[in-house]
């Protein structure tokens, strides 16, 4: 159970093929939260049947539809007052939950963004410095958020992933958004995946800059 407040935190969790830490993940996180919600993205190893065993609310997509569509999918199935959103691959420490939803609970912001000590891919850092033409960010990339319920519901999440746009949204709705620094481990297994989504997410930055 959630130890911060009397508010209710859901964790949702895209996930693909992430069957060798997907368990850990849920396991580490279960102490910080109310409600995990892993979102399978058409995974073809067994994530889901994993998440399943370990006590996590499974949705499955049949064929991958993108992190922006299945972190959609978990923010509409979550049922806390505050939606967290972390990655599957552990390299997020679930205690930095309790760091992200405290300032939401005192009612200092919206949103709060995981801030890692570097942001390690370069489309990710133009993205950063674009995003930073319209709102003060230090990490626009960040898979791990807090969001409030109310806001996350509203959100209409677009692009090939959700680095920029997410921000630039928020803050178009009024949210005040908070930066809580946080680290970051190496993948429990596997390698850092090429982020060639982030070369078309910088055409979504720009055109929600103009829009």
């Amino acid at each position: 159970m959630n130890k911060t407040s009397k508010l209710k935190v859901s964790v949702v969790i895209p996930a693909y093929n992430e069957a060798m830490s997907i368990g850990n993940v849920i396991t580490n996180c279960k102490a910080f939260c109310d409600e995990i919600i892993i979102v399978d993205d058409g995974s073809k190893d067994d994530t889901s049947e994993i998440a399943k065993k370990n006590g996590a609310v499974t949705i499955r997509n049949e064929k991958k539809l993108g992190v922006t569509k299945a972190t959609q999918k978990g923010l509409e199935a979550a049922n806390g007052d505050i939606i967290v959103t972390i990655d599957a691959d552990g390299q997020h420490d679930p205690s930095d939950i309790l760091k992200l939803t405290k300032p939401l609970t005192e009612g200092r912001g919206e949103m709060a963004l995981g801030v890692r000590t570097e942001i390690p891919h370069r489309s990710e850092r133009i993205i950063n410095a674009l995003t930073n033409l319209s709102v003060k960010c230090s990490d626009a990339g960040t898979g791990f958020r807090a969001i409030k319920a109310d806001l996350a519901k509203r959100l209409k999440l677009h692009g090939t992933c959700l680095c920029g746009t997410l921000v630039l949204e928020a803050h178009k709705r009024g949210a005040r958004i908070i930066e809580i620094p946080v680290q970051t481990k190496p993948r429990i297994c596997g390698k850092r995946k090429i982020r060639t989504r982030h070369i078309t997410q910088i055409f979504y930055v720009l055109r929600d800059l103009i829009s």
